[in-house]
């Protein structure tokens, strides 16, 4: 797959450059060994984003609750700390937080 998209980068490079046949070396794209990947997409945590977004988003429900007169403050940290927890468990974490 990586070869399809190495192919396709340099017809555009090919094409975008007016056609000249020779690449230069800056714009081929950098190969990342199979251990960087895994180190990389391993880093952050999909877990940890969940945990750290769910004590974030749960803290703001509570207070979002001290405000509202129906609902009661730990029903809306709650609701909030496991929403946020689902949500972010699926989503994954952003490459931000792994960096």
């Amino acid at each position: 797959m990586s070869d399809d998209i190495e192919r396709l980068l340099a017809e555009v490079n090919k094409t975008t450059s007016g056609g000249s046949s020779g690449g230069s070396a800056k714009n081929t794209p950098a190969k990342k060994s199979r251990g960087e990947v895994e180190s990389a997409k391993s880093a952050g945590g999909r877990l940890a984003f969940a945990v750290v977004a769910a004590a974030f988003l749960g803290v703001l429900g509570f207070v979002f609750g001290l405000f509202m007169p129906f609902f009661g403050t730990i029903e809306t940290g709650g609701g909030a700390a496991f929403g946020a927890f689902l949500t972010a468990l699926v989503a994954g974490p952003p490459r931000w937080f792994s960096s």
